[in-house]
């Protein structure tokens, strides 16, 4: 390209004047950058005009084929520019609005018409760039009408592969809903009365409230949306009649006419800094379910997130109060003494010491006369010692479900690991976690909370064995001033070796916390560990356990 250093000159003064006397160099982003590709590139004809993430965001222009004249090219930089940072100043605004267009985009196609089994992972994020082209282009025409229309015609023109009046209903919609909002021939040619009629009512939907009210895009975009779908149903049964009659045409798939900002990374608006797009996450993962939160996060563009990491994130996030396990602990061991009472009916027959009810009457009453042996633990020593460490022991094994089924054990029990472990977080203790099912894994005693999180992020199955000789690696490393915390559907195998071991970290002093995922009376197994002050109870939730803690410690 001779010409080649004009080009790049005129691209750059046009962005610089834009910034200057448009934005008054207010935006705080650096300029665009102007670049030139290749005629071999699969976008030569187009360009491709995109947003990329850096410590800021950075408006990417790369030209293709050019105008010959200078004065168009600084027409349709201008424009492009104007495009670009909208999307910053407009729509989507931010991550988070960015987040939320594709979820409702998502949620509609899931309520309404999941029933065409489309690849909504590719199509959603497309609806949601032609969505908020329509706001920033309609915000652009009504400053710039001159320059917004003879773009948009010209992009028409070498923006798709076939004809307009060739192309099926739904993929006309997004300019067709334009020209509606902007009152402008953009020469479509369209003149089906019941398409243009309902683009009409979808214009007048979107222009409601204004244009660039930032609280009706979403109930906007889920509209779009809505109408996209309707016609794309629409045209499949056009086309399937079609064939039927001889003709070839088929719909299969939607057919997206591309938009500006739709060629190479344009249809991720990743445009604000890692901070605040980490902030965004955050906030998102409160507002959507672990799938779609990850599945969201995936069609925005974020790059450098494992699976992992989103889990993390997503766990954390659903944890915004921490489960208050005890701040102290007893140091010293604990001993042992029995002492009589009364044996109830109920309890079970061979507890009856039947020599120590005839030493206390002649005469057996069940319930009165009747003694058992009760034992009751005694600490020595006795100096208290605040921020205990914290053990976690999680049952993974198969009964306990998928971490991807949120109505699963696993997944409330992972739930619940992350509400104990932030409150640990929070004393600046150390945690050590032991994952068992027919095996075991363990994370070692750390303050690396971020290691331990994900260290509970394990698919479940296998049996379920108690990991003693993995308890008693860890206690080798930590005897007392620690709270271990078992969280178990209780269907445990080796369970007197179980109730073993857990007495003896009672009597050291450690604090045994028991939540039982049971629907089947396994508790049972296990409540002899409370006459050592271990606390043994039926939880399924995180919520069951914050309300156990609170009513019990």
């Amino acid at each position: 390209m001779d010409n080649h250093h004009l080009y790049l000159d005129k691209a750059n003064e046009v962005c610089r004047n834009i910034f200057e006397k448009e934005y008054f160099n207010s935006l705080g982003i650096p300029l665009p950058e102007v670049k030139f590709i290749q005629p071999d590139s699969a976008n030569f004809k187009s360009g491709e005009y995109y947003i990329r993430i850096g410590d800021t965001w950075q408006i990417h222009l790369n030209f293709g084929l050019l105008p010959a004249s200078l004065l168009e090219f600084a027409e349709e930089v201008k424009v492009l520019t104007r495009h670009e940072v909208e999307h910053y100043q407009t729509c989507p605004f931010d991550v988070l609005t960015h987040f939320r267009m594709l979820k409702v985009i998502v949620d509609t196609y899931k309520a309404q018409f999941s029933r065409h089994k489309i690849d909504i992972d590719k199509i959603a994020p497309q609806l949601a760039n032609q969505a908020a082209d329509i706001v920033i282009d309609t915000h652009n025409f009504r400053r710039y009408p001159g320059e917004t229309l003879k773009s948009e015609i010209e992009w028409i023109k070498k923006g798709g592969t076939k004809a307009f009046n060739e192309l099926p209903g739904h993929a006309k919609l997004m300019f067709l809903t334009k020209q509606a909002l902007w009152k402008a021939d953009l020469k479509l040619v369209e003149s089906d009365p019941e398409l243009l009629m309902k683009i009409d009512q979808l214009a007048d939907v979107i222009d409601e409230g204004g244009i660039t009210n930032k609280d009706l895009f979403l109930s906007k975009t889920k509209r779009y949306t809505e109408l996209f779908f309707e016609l794309f149903q629409q045209d499949k049964n056009e086309s399937t009649d079609k064939q039927q009659g001889g003709m070839s045409s088929v719909v299969v798939d939607p057919e997206i006419m591309p938009s500006k900002d739709s060629q190479a990374e344009g249809s991720n608006f990743i445009f604000q800094s890692p901070d605040k797009i980490a902030h965004a996450i955050q906030q998102f993962a409160q507002e959507a379910g672990l799938d779609e939160f990850q599945q969201i996060i995936d069609m925005a563009g974020i790059k450098g997130l494992s699976i992992s990491d989103k889990q993390r994130i997503w766990f954390e996030a659903q944890n915004i109060n921490e489960i208050e396990l005890p701040a102290s602990i007893f140091n010293g061991s604990q001993d042992v003494y029995m002492y009589p009472e009364v044996w109830k009916i109920g309890d079970p027959i061979e507890d009856i010491d039947i020599m120590l009810t005839y030493t206390v009457s002649p005469i057996i009453i069940p319930g009165v006369t009747t003694k058992k042996w009760a034992k009751n633990p005694v600490f020595k020593g006795g100096a208290q010692k605040s921020s205990p460490d914290l053990l976690l022991v999680l049952d993974s094994s198969g009964s306990m479900g998928s971490l991807k089924d949120e109505k699963s054990n696993l997944f409330n029990a992972v739930k619940s690991c992350f509400a104990i472990i932030k409150y640990f977080e929070k004393n600046n203790s150390e945690v050590a976690l032991i994952n068992f099912s027919s095996k075991a894994t363990i994370n070692l005693w750390s303050k690396d909370y971020k290691n331990i999180k994900e260290g509970l992020l394990l698919e479940g199955g296998g049996n379920t064995v108690f990991p003693i000789d993995a308890l008693e690696k860890l206690s080798r490393l930590k005897k007392s001033n620690c709270v271990i915390v078992i969280i178990t559907d209780g269907e445990i195998q080796n369970d007197i070796q179980t109730l073993e071991i857990l007495t003896d970290h009672l009597l050291l002093g450690n604090k045994v916390f028991m939540f039982l995922q049971d629907k089947k009376g396994t508790i049972k197994k296990f409540l002899d560990l409370e006459s050592y002050g271990a606390l043994i109870s039926q939880a399924f939730t995180a919520e069951d356990i914050r309300y156990l803690v609170l009513n019990n410690i």
